[in-house]
């Protein structure tokens, strides 16, 4: 195998296989590498015996992740995400998937109910004008006062007298003041329909996602958002791999990553060579050659220390971005015997389908013993979506965390875990849960670089975990990189990277490539 590349990329996480999938296309001499034997990284889709080998293997270093209860039967027939999310039907994210036609490789469906958790009970949220006037639990005068919000909130805001001075301020109290809206619809809005994380968050970003929510509804269906099957953002990073492999890229799975270094060792920290040699070699375990590359895109998990100084970190410049950003993930996964269908209140829904893929949003104070400063989402499925057997479900649990906590996950999370097996049973569904896990997913930091960047090492940041807006960012900033790195590389196609790199869009430049070479292969 010829060990020399453009460019050598290190793990499969979604954002990685985004980028590995357009420079390949693009024409690129790209080599994939990740430790794992599974694609996806830390968003990777794991049957449950895979599931079992990764909690054991993260035991080790981490006190937080443990597990109870056997692995069920037909272990291989779940497909379980180690970081959930739902795919906005408008957006970066789902403009990459259609038009570099990765789409087809996956199968997707609309998400089912979105309900928040007020005092032991699920309520429907209002997702549009329709929802808002066959509720029962909102009087005339509130339903006027919602629908002037959500016309607002549609509509060019930014420079609207409402949100002058209020940009920073927090969500819940903008809508009580300027909307003159019930504290139980403020809150219902704030974290299921602009799904802030933080009691802090602030108004600008949270509109940002409220109007792109809004915009996306009615795309494919009633709800905003769909889902993958099969575990979700896993197996659609394989899908771009797939992508990437049909175009040339190299694959080396399961082998862990012994050394980067300097081409030249007689300059081990900044070597100074022509645009056209090699800047990285790659050792990689049990791999007879040294790999080579000019450009290098990594994990910011898998690059050592001293290089993480020195990288160019790529960041998402998306107007919708959390703020704060989590420090960490406190997660569960629990398997229950027997479908899951949420409790419906058939006062205040107009809605009659049943899906087993939802959301549950727990806003922060709304459960005794949990969280007073973080909302919590449960994110359900099962053989809807192909994630489990028939007869079976999966809860997804997630609280971000705005600093590091002194209590693992599952003390953070099992009074979520009781509340929804305790919701079931009010409705005489008798749910066993039959096997479950708990673990803290941190998301590595990475302190963006001066003019001293290492030239050609671009780091990528964690995924973001936010559950409605993460794949957007991994688009977003999977199109950074494509566009930073092709710039550097500096092949006999510059010109046309450079030209129309405004005007036209990600993959839509691709194809013209594609047409102006006489490649003949359609994704």
């Amino acid at each position: 195998m010829d060990n020399h590349f453009d460019v050598i990329v290190l793990g499969t996480g979604l954002t990685e296989s985004i980028t590995t999938a357009a420079l390949s296309k693009a024409g690129f001499k790209v080599a994939h590498i990740d430790p794992n034997p599974y694609y996806g990284a830390d968003e990777a889709s794991l049957s449950l015996d895979e599931l079992v080998q990764w909690v054991d293997h993260h035991k080790e270093d981490n006190y937080s992740v443990a597990h109870y209860g056997e692995v069920p039967p037909h272990a291989r027939q779940y497909s379980v995400s180690l970081a959930p999310s739902v795919i906005p039907s408008i957006g970066p994210f789902i403009s990459s998937l259609i038009a570099s036609g990765v789409s087809r490789y996956g199968s997707f469906k609309l998400l089912g109910r979105v309900v928040i958790y007020d005092c032991g009970i699920l309520k429907d949220v209002p997702q549009s004008k329709d929802d808002i006037f066959q509720s029962k639990a909102m009087s005339l005068v509130e339903k006027r006062r919602v629908t002037r919000f959500l016309m607002f909130a549609a509509g060019e805001f930014e420079n609207s007298k409402e949100l002058h001075g209020q940009e920073n301020s927090p969500l819940l109290g903008f809508l009580q003041r300027k909307f003159l809206l019930s504290e139980a619809t403020a809150r219902a809005i704030t974290y299921a329909l602009g799904y802030c994380y933080f009691i802090s968050e602030t108004t600008l970003p949270a509109l940002h996602r409220i109007r792109a929510y809004l915009k996306a509804s009615g795309r494919y269906g009633s709800s905003s958002f769909l889902v993958g099957y099969y575990g979700g953002s896993g197996e659609i990073a394989q899908g771009f791999c797939r992508a990437a492999a049909v175009s040339g890229g190299v694959y080396i799975l399961g082998r862990s990553i012994t050394s980067i270094a300097s081409v030249d060792p007689a300059e081990p920290e900044y070597p100074v060579l022509t645009s056209e040699l090699p800047r990285f070699a790659i050792e990689v375990d049990d791999f007879p050659d040294r790999l080579h590359c000019r450009c290098l895109i990594s994990s910011t998990t898998l690059l050592p220390g001293h290089l993480r100084t020195v990288a160019d970190v790529i960041r998402p410049s998306i107007s919708s971005c959390s703020s704060p950003r989590p420090f960490a993930m406190a997660r569960c996964i629990a398997i229950l015997d027997g479908p899951i269908t949420l409790p419906s209140d058939t006062k205040d829904s107009g809605t009659s389908e049943t899906s087993d893929s939802s959301l549950i949003v727990f806003p922060p104070g709304s459960l005794e013993g949990g969280s007073l400063i973080s909302a919590v989402h449960v994110v359900t499925a099962g053989p809807g979506t192909m994630s489990a057997p028939s007869g079976k479900g999966i809860l997804y649990i997630s609280m971000p965390l705005p600093s590091n906590s002194i209590h693992s996950a599952e003390i953070l999370l099992q009074p979520y875990l009781t509340a929804v097996l305790l919701l079931f049973r009010a409705e005489k569904q008798q749910k066993t849960l039959i096997f479950s896990t708990f673990y803290m997913q941190e998301l590595a930091s990475c302190t963006a670089s001066t003019s001293d960047a290492l030239v050609g090492l671009l780091a990528v940041p964690s995924l973001s975990p936010h559950t409605t807006q993460g794949v957007d960012e991994a688009a977003m900033v999977a199109e950074a990189i494509f566009r930073k790195a092709a710039t550097f590389l500096k092949g006999e196609r510059e010109e046309l990277f450079n030209q129309g790199c405004e005007q036209n869009g990600f993959w839509p430049l691709l194809v013209e490539m594609e047409e102006g070479v006489g490649h003949d292969v359609q994704w």
